[in-house]
Formats: structure tokens, C-alpha cells, sequence
């Protein structure tokens, strides 16, 4: 999470004791502007945060220079000005977000109108045992969406998000995800906390489509990366590999839509082939959806390694 919203960090870095008011700040600017949203119709919301923050977002000179790189790689056939329409979609993507998010508990109390759920057989008859699986998507539509299956399932789920740095934001966005209906665990505890959750008894769920450093070299579109293989570690002790996402459709409607579980091509393989295997197909899973729809994808930080450019990364 940015450790601040409002204002550049070099600028607070250089003096230290504003960091207090400019989180106060910040914090107070949100709670205004979730006042403020909560007195309009969504899609009013939907409209002004997407243009908002599409503006706001574009502007960011660095966070532009990110999502083109990331945009080049994914499309690298695609010209300069279709690139650039796609980066300009992103940051509209971005307010659109916000104000999912914001408005969440509004659009689960009205879900006959706003929501739809779409789940895969097999996928089902784990919902009915009630087993703990591990739900994967990955920052592409309204993903945050996807927690909603655990009021609409009464699963047992526990969300891994990451704390803020600010901790008055930190008690305001924990607010919001409460409209989620799941556990709400910070992400602090690493692969401990992912294995303690499903001990007992509860689904974990998380986005896996942004760069792990640590993590292993697994190829996403065609290039090599390092990419957290979480899942894949959890779905070898038993647990469920289930990939999800919530699609943003027209008027303002939304469909959850949960895949088949993923399985080893090959289960006699050693450990180690079918952890890269299951983070391979997660993968491809998530370029396929970044492909229906790359304006979608939330990709505000630099998910390649810096050598790994294609051509169009580097002209943009």
C-alpha cells in the first residue's frame, strides 16, 4: 500500500515531522469524500471516481511510466496511441474501484440488482462440504467483489489484505472491508498466516498477479518473473486451487464468477515441477482475463523485471 496518497514521498522524506498531519490529513479527505458518496447513487459514484481519479492517476508521471511498461509487454503488437488508450482506461479503472469499494455494503444490501454469481460444478460441491480451498484473482475488474461469495455461499473465508502504513486510513479501509462478510487478516504474517487460516477450517483468498521478488521464476506472458507460488504450496497439502473474479458488466451489474479447482498436468511429478505447473496454469488463467479486457487491469507497479522490456515498453 502507498505510504502516502496526497502527496509525493521524497517531498515528506525530506521532513519527517509533517508525516503525522499529512496522514490526518489524507484520512480526513477520504471520510469526507465516503460522506459525500454515500449521499449519491452509485453509478453517479462509479462515473465521478473513474474520471476523478483517471485524471489524478494519469497525471502521476511515474505511476504512467509503470503502467505503460507493463502494458507494452502484455500488447506489444499494439501502437503507441492503442497503448495509450489502455493506460488512460487503467487509471479510470482505478476510480471505478475506489468507488466499488467505498460502496460495497450499498451494492451487497441491493445485490438482486447490482450482483450475479456464477460457480463451476466441481467448485460448487465444495462450497456444499464446506471445505477450505484457496481462492486466487488477481487485480483485474472488480476483484474486490469476489469477497462477497463468502456472504453469498456462508462460506468461511479470511481475506489477506495489506495494512496501511497510515493507521488512521488503516481503521478506514478496515471499515470498508467489513462489508466483505469474511475474516479480515493482515498480510504480516506471510505463508504462516495463509497456513494457520486454512488449519482451521477457514478458505483463504488473495490477488496472486503481482511481482514477488522472492519469489520463483515463472514465466507470465512469455517472460520469466518472479511470481508468488503461495497457491500452488497450498493446494499440494490438500486444499482446493480455485481461481475467481468478478466481472464488471453493462449497467452497472457485476458477476462473480468462481473457475474449476486447479490440478497438477501431471501428479507424479516431483514437488517442486508441480508447484511451477499449478503457478503456471494460474498464470495463464490471469492472462487471459488481462486480455478480454486490459483497461481493467491494475498494474500500478512494475511487474516485470527492469531487462525484460519489449519494444513498445521502451518506446512508451
Amino acid at each position: 500500500m502507498p505510504k502516502y496518497y496526497l502527496l509525493p514521498k521524497r517531498l515528506i522524506d525530506r521532513a519527517p515531522w509533517v508525516q503525522t498531519p499529512v496522514w490526518v490529513l489524507e484520512a480526513s479527505f477520504f471520510y469526507v469524500l465516503l460522506g459525500l458518496a454515500r449521499l449519491l447513487p452509485f453509478p453517479v459514484v462509479a462515473f465521478v471516481f473513474s474520471r476523478m481519479l483517471g485524471v489524478l492517476g494519469y497525471h502521476n508521471e511515474r505511476k504512467r511510466r509503470v503502467v505503460r511498461r507493463n502494458i507494452g509487454v502484455v500488447l506489444p503488437q499494439a501502437t503507441a496511441a492503442e497503448r495509450e488508450r489502455i493506460v488512460r482506461q487503467i487509471f479510470r479503472s482505478t476510480g471505478l474501484a475506489a468507488a466499488e469499494l467505498f460502496l460495497l455494503g450499498r451494492l451487497w444490501r441491493r445485490r438482486e440488482r447490482y450482483l450475479e454469481f456464477s460457480v463451476h460444478p466441481e467448485a460448487q460441491a465444495a462450497f456444499e462440504r464446506k471445505e477450505a480451498m484457496v481462492f486466487a484473482t488477481a487485480h483485474t475488474g472488480a476483484w474486490q467483489l469476489c469477497n462477497l461469495i463468502s456472504r453469498e455461499y456462508g462460506l468461511s473465508i479470511s481475506t489477506i489484505y495489506a495494512k496501511e502504513p497510515n493507521p488512521w486510513l488503516h481503521r478506514f479501509f478496515l471499515g470498508l472491508r467489513r462489508a466483505f462478510g469474511a475474516r479480515l487478516v493482515p498480510s504480516t504474517g506471510g505463508a504462516r498466516e495463509f497456513i494457520r487460516e486454512l488449519a482451521a477450517g477457514h478458505s483463504v483468498g488473495a490477488a496472486f498477479d503481482t511481482r514477488l521478488d522472492q519469489g520463483e521464476m515463472i514465466p507470465f506472458f512469455g517472460i520469466p518473473t518472479p511470481t508468488n507460488t503461495m497457491p500452488a504450496l497450498l493446494s499440494l497439502r490438500g486444499y482446493k486451487l480455485i481461481p475467481i473474479r468478478a466481472l464488471r458488466l453493462q449497467r452497472h451489474r457485476y458477476r462473480v464468477e468462481v473457475l474449476a479447482p486447479l490440478t497438477p498436468a501431471d501428479p507424479q511429478a516431483g514437488r517442486h515441477e508441480q508447484i511451477a505447473d499449478l503457478t503456471l496454469q494460474l498464470n495463464h488463467v490471469f492472462e487471459g482475463w488481462i486480455l478480454e479486457d486490459p483497461g481493467q487491469w491494475l498494474c500500478l507497479k512494475r511487474r516485470w523485471p527492469k531487462e525484460k522490456r519489449t519494444a513498445g515498453a521502451r518506446d512508451a
